[in-house]
């Protein structure tokens, strides 16, 4: 939760209270999408709410995304300043992309822990989808920055409406 520090470390918010905030923010950028998450979600069995906790946490407020082909989730944040590409460009092959990249994820981790729930599963498959699929080797693995940012603000949206 680190990022979430240094962007509102003004407002002293840190961890769940601090991704809430983020997700607030990007709340109305993710309405536009909301259609589409649904879709998306019922072809790859995955919450909306999730996926838009994703959108949130890797693309804050959707102006730095750009398509770069076939390199991991075929997304990419643009780095440096100058360079922020328009929101109208995330399109529905752009998310689902994104979303089948988790999903794989989430599968590797179901089969490499076949006893674990499916909480655990899609805590391994956030953390996983981040950190590669050698990232998860235990259960003490399941808390890393990205996964607990991604369901806290997923929690979020579900309250809103996702």
């Amino acid at each position: 939760m680190a990022v979430q520090w240094l962007l509102l470390g003004f407002l002293a918010l840190t961890g769940v209270r601090a991704s809430e905030r983020l997700a607030e923010i990007d709340m109305p950028y993710l309405l536009r999408y909301q259609p589409m998450m649904r879709t998306i979600g019922q072809k790859y069995c995955v919450d909306p709410a999730v996926i838009a906790g994703v959108m949130s946490t890797k693309f804050p407020g959707g102006n730095i995304i750009v398509n770069e082909g076939n390199v991991d989730s075929g997304i990419r944040a643009v780095q440096g300043t100058g360079h922020y590409a328009p929101t109208s460009w995330i399109g529905e092959s752009q998310l689902s992309q994104m979303t089948d990249a988790l999903t794989v994820r989430i599968k590797e981790i179901q089969r490499k822990f076949p006893t674990w729930t499916p909480a655990q599963c899609l805590k391994g498959g956030l953390c996983a989808y981040v950190g590669g699929p050698g990232y998860i080797r235990s259960s003490q693995d399941l808390s890393c920055d990205f996964c607990n940012d991604v369901l806290a603000r997923a929690k979020y949206f579900k309250r809103h409406g996702f």
